[in-house]
């Protein structure tokens, strides 16, 4: 196949794909603009805090549904239509039955859960109308989140994002309202994130059934044993890489009370919107090109995979060196835009820089876990994204805290990324070498 055609194929993926990732990131931090010039920095704490229970929600429905459009892309690339089907279906079948149990799990647990989170006094009240809202309306943000693998895998790149800018428009105008207008607080931030991923949901679902729901037949979506444990093996890694930068949160947050209190964690909240972004826009490489990985793996195409590999990594170089400068440049409208005390600033301010220095890691990090789990290498991909939390962050949280306090909090994250970015690379390195292009005779 030219490479001018596989070109195109790329750009028509990861461009729409970098700008749905990019907007489901901005549901959150819509809420800490609005909550944070209108309720001010310590609702902006409250937040941080309830949100890691709000990431397993949409942690759960990437892992399914990008587990499932994996499976399905490759059983396209095989030319097996029927199994295609299969995966399709029952992916649908685990995000309404993760929908549905999850948020009520949350729900009988969540007071002791946001202790264990390090909630207390006011800060508790808020995570609590927080995250009670989330957790009410739960089966929104999962069907969402996980809908959005299946459309982009199945080619309606431009419909996945339209869905997901919907949502964010309505999050906008209704955490004007609810926030500023009506005075409702973490309460009606909410709601406004709730109603919003509502949105998506039902435009993706109607996306679905327009193109493919309502010629399927039923038995493609009764629970297959064999499909949904591909499913989940393929789905570990995405899960992961949603859950783990809420993992390290909770780990943050916990060290920075313990070195710098409500403040720090108030800052840390900060670091926590601008980084999230730029995990976003950069997952959103890896995932954009993964349809495309996962098909010609399917099909057998070796050459053209590694094609992609190459174009996809000077992307995420070009695109984090491009996030990094503009923090460097917008530092302090960055810090001011979430409403910081102006005692806080100078802290915030060298948070958000040393903080910014990480994004060429996860770049590399996100890429190369994003072709290991595409092309059913889930070991590696698993590797990478599990050893953050359990082990390396920790280890760097831990000493450098404890040797350089507050500071040391903010210099272990970079330092951490730059190490798993290096073990990225040793593990991908024996497939570096790209081979001439064959001819495919497959196309999606």
């Amino acid at each position: 196949m030219e490479r001018k055609v596989i070109s195109k194929k790329f750009w028509s993926y990861v461009i729409p794909s970098m700008l749905a990732m990019l907007l489901s990131g901005f549901y959150s931090i819509i809420d800490g603009l609005f909550v944070g010039n209108a309720v001010g920095s310590e609702a902006l704490a409250a937040i941080n805090i309830a949100y890691p229970i709000q990431v397993v929600l949409n942690a759960t429905a990437i892992g399914v549904g990008i587990g499932g459009a994996i499976r399905m892309s490759c059983a396209k690339g095989a030319e097996d239509n029927a199994d295609a089907n299969k995966y399709f279906g029952n992916t649908l079948f685990l995000l309404v039955v993760a929908g549905i149990g999850l948020p009520c799990f949350f729900l009988a647990v969540h007071e002791p859960l946001l202790h264990i989170l390090g909630a207390k006094g006011s800060l508790f009240a808020g995570a609590r109308d927080y995250i009670i809202v989330i957790l009410l309306g739960g089966i929104l943000p999962v069907i969402g989140n996980g809908t959005n693998p299946l459309l982009r895998n199945d080619g309606y790149t431009r419909a996945a994002t339209i869905c997901m800018s919907m949502g964010l428009i309505t999050n906008i105008i209704l955490d004007y309202f609810f926030v500023f207008r009506f005075d409702m607080g973490l309460l009606g931030a909410g709601l406004a994130t709730i109603i919003a991923q509502g949105i998506v949901a039902l435009s993706s679902m109607l996306v679905l059934w327009i193109v493919r729901l309502k010629t399927m037949k039923l038995n493609f979506f009764r629970p297959s044993l064999k499909h949904i444990k591909k499913m989940v093996i393929s789905g570990i890694s995405p899960f992961g890489q949603t859950l783990v930068p809420c993992v390290v949160i909770i780990i943050t947050n916990w060290i920075a009370l313990k070195y710098g209190g409500n403040d720090a964690v108030t800052i840390y909240s900060i670091v926590t919107y601008v980084l999230a972004s730029a995990q976003l826009l950069l997952q959103g490489i890896g995932d954009g090109v993964q349809p495309l990985f996962s098909f010609y793996f399917g099909a057998k195409k070796e050459a053209e995979i590694h094609y992609l590999y190459h174009k996809s990594f000077f992307l995420s170089i070009v695109c984090s060196l491009l996030l990094c400068v503009s923090v460097f440049l917008f530092v302090k409208p960055l810090a001011y835009l979430f409403g910081i005390d102006a005692g806080l600033y100078e802290e915030c301010r060298m948070a958000l820089l040393i903080t910014a220095l990480a994004f060429p890691a996860i770049g590399i990090t996100r890429l190369t876990s994003a072709i290991f789990y595409a092309t059913q290498k889930s070991y590696n991909s698993s590797f990478l994204v599990y050893i953050e939390p359990c082990v390396i962050l920790p280890f760097f949280l831990i000493t450098f805290s404890s040797l350089f306090g507050v500071t040391g909090i903010w210099a272990a994250y970079p330092i951490a990324q730059f190490t798993i970015s290096s073990i990225a690379l040793i593990l991908k390195s024996p497939n570096i070498t790209v081979p001439h292009l064959t001819e495919a005779k497959h196309s999606l």
